[in-house]
């Protein structure tokens, strides 16, 4: 499994999993902070993470990232490389 992350030219961000013979994408607009948001998700303290245009809830498996009426999961062991891309 892989989840890539990109940022287009107008600060929206696609998440894309692929997974055997499955692909999944789902657009995250208006995310100058998604990166921030999802690091946050670490410390034990962070409750679900409401925005204008997406939330990020807090699972025992990972997150959910939902932009109405899509989501996305991220499992934990995912969540620094998808940081570190939209970093990069």
């Amino acid at each position: 499994m892989t989840i890539t992350a990109t940022i287009d030219e107008h600060e929206a961000v696609t998440l894309t999993y692929n997974r055997m013979n499955t692909t999944s994408n789902l657009g995250v607009p208006d995310a100058a902070d998604f990166a921030d948001d999802l690091k946050s998700t670490f410390n034990p303290d962070q409750d679900n993470i409401y925005r204008d245009s997406y939330n990020v809830l807090v699972q025992p498996e990972g997150v959910t990232v939902e932009v109405h009426p899509h989501s996305f999961p991220i499992p934990w062991q995912h969540i620094v490389s998808v940081v570190e891309q939209l970093k990069a």
